[in-house]
């Protein structure tokens, strides 16, 4: 009896899995090239703490745009640093007219940091279009260009792919399985947006409209939620019906940033995104949620196996569904962002993925992380 429960379960969230990956490889196939041809004029904001050693590179490449300077204003919110990173800004500043550098003090109560700095940056802004990356970010010259062609009227979110950069020294299958296992996070987002059910964000390539940050109050009652000033924000404004949300394929649009130096930042970092899924509207949390459980089942099945034996078949047919419904996932995206180098690494991603996917989650929502130095639990 126990063994046919078993069976039944998996079986249903088999199926579940199944109609996920149907919808997410539907997704991708839907996401378009932008054609806008109005020119909008952008305001960066980049919120930094303690990014002495990165906020110079990255602002030599926002200053690297093909837009003239006349079509951007930089606005860098120093969030409470302790180093030289308001020291550097100032220095840029006195050569650029358009960077301007906003000091943070002190973080009022009831909203997280990140969110206040950010919130900061977007009252200070003169322009229509608010554009997001962080301090520790490359962007490339085409950055701009490539956002202004998503915003045509009704659109008031454009989310952009980030990739990782390979730092010299770094051991390559440490690098290809963080960068692909990072990836498939921003590939997740094109094919949620692409389908119509937008789930997850990244605020280092990131742009809206001030007037839908405005209608959606910000970040509103979500602003304690210590993460989430990007996938949060892009829930609510896709919420609201009045806004379209749109998908930035073209990989001239692509930011880049560094990886995580050791596997410790990597289950840090996760945990700290597994933290805020249980704010996400019903339906995300179903989408998800059944993902979730077919990866739970998958180490259950493997476990359990060792007392039933039928759990070790169960566990072999699913890891493969799940691997092949990857797979096909995975192609299309790393052939939609010109990341085809990273396919030979998408086998030990998987088998890696369900522990981290599985550990980080449940951590990340009943324990605590740490996240640029500082220590939080689910709610700041």
């Amino acid at each position: 009896m126990p063994d046919m429960i078993i069976i039944t379960v998996s079986a249903l969230f088999t199926i579940w899995y199944v109609g996920a990956v149907v919808f997410l490889f539907g997704g991708l196939g839907k996401l378009k090239p932008g054609n806008n041809k109005i020119k909008h004029k952008f305001s960066i904001v980049i919120a930094a703490h303690n990014e002495e050693n990165n906020i110079q590179a990255c602002l030599q490449s926002v200053f690297a745009q093909s837009v003239g300077e006349d079509g951007y204003e930089v606005i860098v919110v120093d969030d409470r640093s302790t180093d030289k990173t308001a020291e550097f800004v100032q220095e840029m500043a006195r050569s650029r007219a358009n960077l301007s550098l906003h000091r943070i003090s002190e973080t009022p109560a009831g909203i997280a940091p990140k969110k206040h700095a950010v919130a900061q940056g977007v009252a200070a802004a003169k322009n229509e279009i608010i554009v997001l990356t962080d301090a520790d970010c490359i962007v490339p010259p085409m950055w701009l260009d490539t956002i202004d062609k998503q915003f045509d009227d009704g659109v008031g979110l454009v989310q952009g792919i980030t990739t990782y950069a390979y730092p010299p020294g770094m051991n390559r299958s440490f690098f290809g399985l963080q960068a692909l296992d990072f990836l498939s996070h921003g590939i997740t987002a094109a094919a949620a947006i692409g389908a119509g059910l937008p789930i997850n964000s990244n605020a280092n390539n990131l742009a809206f409209r001030k007037e839908a940050f405005n209608a959606v109050n910000g970040y509103g009652p979500l602003g304690a939620v210590v993460s989430g000033d990007d996938d949060l924000l892009l829930q609510r404004i896709a919420h609201t019906k009045k806004w379209r949300v749109r998908f930035m394929v073209d990989p001239a649009g692509a930011v880049q940033t560094a990886p995580t130096k050791t596997l410790r930042g990597i289950i840090e970092q996760r945990k700290r995104w597994g933290s805020k899924t249980i704010y996400y509207n019903k339906k995300q949390v179903m989408l998800l949620g059944g993902i979730f459980g077919f990866y739970c089942l998958i180490l259950a099945n493997l476990f359990t196996g060792l007392f039933l034996p039928i759990c070790f078949l169960l566990f072999g047919g699913m890891f493969a569904i799940k691997l092949f419904g990857e797979y096909l996932i995975l192609l299309k995206g790393t052939a939609l962002f010109n990341q085809k180098s990273l396919r030979p690494f998408i086998v030990p991603a998987s088998f890696l993925q369900l522990w981290l996917v599985v550990g980080s989650v449940v951590l990340g929502m009943f324990g605590s992380f740490t996240w640029k130095g500082q220590h939080f639990r689910r709610k700041a």
